[in-house]
């Protein structure tokens, strides 16, 4: 095969990677992906460099082959869920999730951490929740709304003085950070029992990450608003593809730093 071919052809595989360069960093900006691509067609320069790009992208399509014709990502999906029965306790924790930069609004997954928590609030478990003030600039939008701080006011508007005492745990951008901030506010405060509230594919991380840190921790995951967790259909497992192969490399990289 000739330069200029191999060249045309590594530009073209590179262009069909990308979306999987997007389904592991979610907020990568054009110019990375861009840099991205070219670095793959360069890969086209040499003969051996082809054969590796070749064999990588033949072994991604054999992975999202299994994952969406076989039951292997549902088993991967339920392994990643720890769902514990609530008890009494001293403080609710919801975990941050995802916004609408655009529009300031919660989306969907972050919208069901907040019912969750409020659901477990309401039933008597603990008297006090705590809410995320997350960074923007992990949205890729430094302008991006806090979502804690909307999460707190669409519950002031629902409950007004009424509804539960509101920690907000401030400027957050990890679980880990998430962590540190709840242990500490625990010996402050001198809280013992606390519920954690995640999406179902996160708790077992989540829960892990907290447990490293000496915390009294009951996972009680909320509901999964992305997709089926019973991923019955090859399209319901494309849409639960990202959730799943990013948690197992979140896993991967806390391992890793001991965060877990």
């Amino acid at each position: 095969m000739t330069l200029l071919r191999r060249l045309e052809t590594a530009a073209g595989l590179s262009l069909l990677l990308l979306p999987v360069a997007l389904l592991l960093g979610a907020g990568l900006s054009l110019i990375t992906l861009a840099l991205l691509w070219l670095l793959g067609t360069l890969l086209g320069l040499t003969t051996f460099t082809f054969r590796v790009l070749l064999t990588g992208t033949a072994l991604v399509a054999l992975f999202i082959g299994a994952c969406l014709f076989t039951p292997v990502l549902p088993r991967l999906a339920q392994s990643l869920v720890v769902s514990e029965p609530p008890h009494s306790a001293d403080l609710i924790v919801i975990l941050g999730g995802g916004m609408h930069c655009g529009v300031g609004q919660l989306e969907a997954s972050s919208l069901a951490r907040v019912e969750k928590g409020l659901e477990l609030w309401k039933a008597g478990y603990a008297p006090r929740i705590t809410l995320s003030d997350v960074d923007g600039e992990i949205f890729g939008d430094k302008s991006c709304p806090s979502l804690g701080l909307e999460a707190q006011k669409e519950i002031q508007t629902l409950f007004g003085t009424s509804g539960p005492e509101i920690l907000l745990l401030p400027q957050m951008r990890t679980t880990r950070t998430e962590a540190l901030a709840t242990a500490d506010l625990a010996k402050t405060r001198g809280f013992r029992q606390i519920l954690l509230v995640t999406t179902p594919t996160h708790s077992r991380r989540a829960l892990a990450t907290f447990k490293k840190l000496g915390l009294e921790v009951t996972s009680v995951p909320s509901s999964e608003v992305r997709f089926d967790m019973t991923m019955g259909k090859p399209t319901d497992r494309l849409k639960g593809l990202e959730a799943v192969v990013r948690e197992y490399l979140g896993l991967a990289m806390y391992r890793l730093r001991g965060w877990i």
